[in-house]
């Protein structure tokens, strides 16, 4: 199982920080988020991380270097990093050659979301929160029977689950070659514009993705000031409780 790491876009909703360096580099009480995902991750028993970079790449690099907890990490960069995110997980298509994690950089989450994950049943897995909001803004997952029938912005409808994507999907070894397969023709087709999310409904139309619910853990995705300020005072706390209880 190895970690791919999305961390290469501008972060243009939050340019009070990401004018200075990437948002992953964010500093939440002492650790930056990247850190934190690691460190997340190192907790899980997931021992290999690729990080996309792009913009400041250099900055991560410099920051992260090639080891964090128990978690060995290696870069890949996506130099076209100002067009679709779509282009970030083709850049790290070499490392299609596991079970892997694709992940979003700008998620704050307990160790016990990446468990839920790794320990789930299904071979590809989303994470779902069915409590989330949905403003119009956030990824959300459309089920029936168990299964993840499509992602949209937005996106809603007579459907068994909806809720938010955390922006984790777990792709087991023998299905990543389909994924790649379908990047390459999104790419080749000239369709470099968009986010990596929209070639995953061609993904679930091809091989069966599941989901775990997590309404009950405490996550946050970063995207403006106010989530910033949000995971410091009300997710942060609850995520460090949650960490330190025995399982």
């Amino acid at each position: 199982m190895k970690a791919i790491i999305l961390a290469a876009g501008v972060g243009k909703r939050f340019k009070e920080v990401t004018d200075q360096k990437p948002k992953c580099l964010i500093d939440i009480q002492g650790q930056t988020l990247l850190e934190r995902t690691l460190r997340a991750l190192s907790a899980a028993g997931v021992t290999q991380a690729v990080v996309v970079i792009g913009y400041r790449g250099e900055m991560i690099e410099q920051e992260i270097g090639t080891a964090c907890g128990d978690v060995q990490v290696r870069y890949v960069v996506n130099e076209r990093f100002t067009k679709g995110a779509i282009l970030s997980l083709w850049s790290a298509r070499g490392e299609f050659d596991d079970d892997i994690l694709i992940m979003d950089a700008d998620v704050l989450f307990p160790v016990a979301m990446i468990e839920r994950l790794l320990y789930s049943p299904h071979p590809n897995c989303f994470l779902l929160d069915g409590s989330s909001e949905n403003t119009g803004e956030e990824q959300m997952l459309l089920t029936r029977g168990g299964r993840v029938l499509n992602i949209v912005r937005g996106g809603s409808g007579d459907f068994d689950v909806v809720g938010e994507s955390v922006g984790f999907l777990k792709v087991a070894r023998a299905d990543a070659p389909v994924l790649r397969a379908i990047l390459e023709d999104f790419v080749a087709q000239g369709r470099d514009a968009i986010e990596h999310e929209e070639a995953f409904p061609t993904f679930m139309a091809q091989r069966e993705i599941g989901f775990e619910r997590v309404d009950d853990l405490p996550w946050t995705e970063i995207d403006f000031p106010e989530d910033l300020k949000r995971a410091e005072r009300e997710v942060l706390p609850k995520i460090v409780a949650l960490d330190r209880t025995p399982a």
